[in-house]
This record gives structure tokens, sequence and C-alpha cells, in this order.
């Protein structure tokens, strides 16, 4: 156990635990070598009605203590020995599912993940906005230009860059993410490899500055995105859960939701198995 995880609930059954324990037997050890407080009749004598009244509180008070301690410490060492074995084996067993997902992750790098080149990043971007602006040509009958293809290139890595550091930071409790991996000849967005449990979760980004472009690509998008998924299970054996992150601009986020929802409504099977994120530009940017 090379990467122990301590901020969990055991941790703290353990610590407990050993407290509970403890401290009976601290405060036992110190009553023994307690020295007692002794003075001869003459000065016990002498002392006024209000001291005399607080030696008998006391006398009393060391009775009881005397009397109770023994069952105090007793249930406490018992209720701290029971908080240290149950934390000890839960925290054991969720330690020993941490170091499986990390040699599993290790096995990934390995033998199955491989990060994109930048050459390869570039043309996977070139091929999404052309298969953007082919659609988007086709609904309004209008060409692009060069400059407009090219800030568009620039734009989509402008929303991944925002996108990951927004989903990153969003769940950098419960996973490690990793970006522009290819699995097989499956390209992923990005993935965040869960250090919890063996579900980890699958991101791919779209962006649409018209959404009257989108209703003919979310079949696509989402049978595709499935696939990657069932592609990453069945070569990493882990779980996994799929989200369509679709940004758009503000002004645009309202046309978008109803179109997905439109779309939802008539080709439920279709989006079964992908969980759909609709996000405008202005909110990464928060």
């Amino acid at each position: 156990m090379n990467n122990l995880e301590y901020d969990n609930i055991y941790k703290f059954f353990v610590s407990l635990g050993i407290v509970l324990m403890i401290l009976p037997i601290a405060i036992a050890v110190f009553l023994y070598f307690a020295e007692p407080i002794l003075i001869s009749q003459t000065e016990y004598e002498s002392l006024s009605d209000f001291s005399l009244n607080m030696i008998y509180q006391r006398n009393q008070l060391s009775n009881v203590v005397n009397v109770a301690f023994p069952w105090i410490a007793f249930v406490a060492f018992a209720a701290g020995l029971l908080f240290f074995i149950r934390g000890l084996h839960k925290w054991s067993s969720q330690q020993k599912v941490l170091d499986e997902k990390l040699k599993v992750e290790a096995e990934i790098q390995q033998k199955t993940l491989s990060q994109m080149s930048s050459a390869e990043v570039f043309e996977k971007v070139v091929k999404e906005v052309k298969e953007d602006i082919v659609i988007e040509t086709q609904n309004n009958q209008e060409s692009t230009t060069d400059d407009d293809h090219t800030s568009r290139i620039r734009k989509y890595y402008e929303i991944e860059d925002l996108c990951f550091s927004y989903f990153a930071s969003k769940y950098r409790n419960k996973y490690i993410f990793k970006r522009n991996i290819r699995i097989g000849r499956f390209e992923y967005d990005f993935i965040g490899v869960s250090q919890k449990d063996n579900i980890d979760l699958i991101f791919e980004i779209k962006y649409y500055r018209d959404i009257s472009a989108i209703k003919r690509q979310l079949s696509t998008l989402f049978s595709r995105l499935y696939a990657s998924g069932i592609n990453y299970e069945s070569t990493v054996h882990r779980n996994f859960r799929c989200f369509a992150v679709i940004v758009t601009a503000k002004e645009q986020l309202s046309h978008l939701r109803s179109t997905i929802e439109d779309y939802r409504k008539t080709n439920y099977e279709s989006t079964n198995g992908v969980e759909i994120m609709c996000i405008s530009e202005e909110e990464l940017d928060d």
C-alpha cells in the first residue's frame, strides 16, 4: 500500500478507537502515581469550615470515581477496540480497492492507453470543425472562408481547454483526468479515472455556434460516444459513464436545451447510456 488514502471516515474511526483505548489507561496511570495530600491532625483541626467542606466533597468525588472509573474505563476501552477494528477493516478494504485502481491505471498507461500527438489532436479538431461546417453550409447554403475555418479551429481548442479545466477542477477530489487519449481506434477528448471505485468518466466535447446544425449530428454523436465507452470497458475492464458536453453561447443555451429535450422525447433509445450536459461558454469562463 504505497499510496495510502488518509482522508476518509474510517481513518477517523481508527483514530477515535486508539484515543478511547489509550485514554483510560493514561488516566489510571496518572491516578496511580498521583501523590496524596498529607496534613497533620493539628493542621486538619485548624482548617475552616469551608476548607473542611471542600475536603469532604473531594473525598466523596474520589469515592465515586474509584467505583465508577473501572466500569467507564472498560466501556471506553471496549468501544475504542470496536471502533479500531471496524475502522481498520473498512480502511484496509478501501485501500485495497484504491491500490487495485492505481494498478489498473498503470496497466492502462502501459498497454492500452496512448497519448495523442499534437498532430493527431489537430487532425481530430479539424475533422470536427469540417463536420460542423458541412452541415451549417447545407442549412444556410453559405460557404465559409479560410479565415473563418481557422478561427473555428482556434475556438475549438479554446473550448476544449476550458472544458478540461472546468471538469478537472469540479471532480478533482475523486478523479484524475487524462486528456486526448487514444484506445484502439477510438479517440477520447478526456477521461476521468476514478480513485474511489471502478466507474470512470468519458467526455466528448462539442461546440456549436449554430444550434440549427445540431439536430443532424446528435444521433451520430451519441452512438459514437457510447461505442467509445463500450470499447473502454472491454479494453480496460472498468465501468464507465459517458458525458456529451455540448457548449454554445449563453444567448443560445435555452434554445440548445429545448432542442436536446425535443430530441430525447423522440429518440430516447439513442441517448440511453449517454448523459448530456448543456453549458454556455460564459459559464466555463467563470
